[in-house]
């Protein structure tokens, strides 16, 4: 049952990295151009999270995952953890060179709320396609790059109620971990 949690959320996790990263359209001569251009790698290696703040957060450090089932994607690093063994959440920390504003005005996302992150200009993101109420994203300048702190509830919430806040709890714990 874990594997089949876990391949569901790399399949989640793997549209939403095909969402940020625009698909092709036609161009002149039945080329395919790419719909935003591509960017540089990422410098911060997602997975060099130290071992106490995965703890402080509540997820297993030994449940680590890089990429997207082992897969990288062009123009992002990312790492993912899950709180072991019954999963009833995921972290993701998506890192790519794309600049911030790139990031804040795509499409997928709406409810864009700006937060402080210990001084930093951050934001918290909606998915549109979230019908279950199961992600937040924090996002953030961090050196760089932009990153994408990722909190996704398995269950979901009910409409009422929004998993921001323990995005927002986990991203305050990750902070100090991050490039400036």
């Amino acid at each position: 049952m874990g594997s089949l949690k876990r391949c569901g959320a790399a399949a989640a996790v793997a549209v939403g990295i095909l969402a940020l990263t625009g698909c092709g359209t036609a161009a002149g001569g039945g080329q395919a151009q790419t719909a935003m251009a591509q960017s540089e790698e990422p410098m911060f290696d997602p997975c060099d999270v130290p071992e106490d703040v995965l703890l402080a957060i509540g997820v297993d450090p030994a449940s680590e995952e890089r990429d997207i089932l082992g897969v990288k994607q062009p123009g992002w690093s990312l790492c993912n953890w899950n709180d072991s063994p019954g999963i009833s959440f995921l972290v993701t920390i998506f890192a790519t060179g794309r600049p911030l504003e790139e990031i804040l005005t795509n499409e997928r996302f709406i409810d864009v709320t700006p937060i402080d992150l210990a001084g930093r200009e951050a934001f918290t993101v909606r998915e549109t396609s979230d019908t279950r109420n199961e992600h937040c994203d924090v996002v953030l300048a961090a050196g760089p790059d932009t990153l994408m702190l990722q909190t996704s509830l398995a269950k979901g919430l009910p409409p009422s109620e929004s998993p921001c806040p323990r995005a927002i709890e986990n991203a305050r714990l990750l902070e100090r971990s991050l490039p400036r």
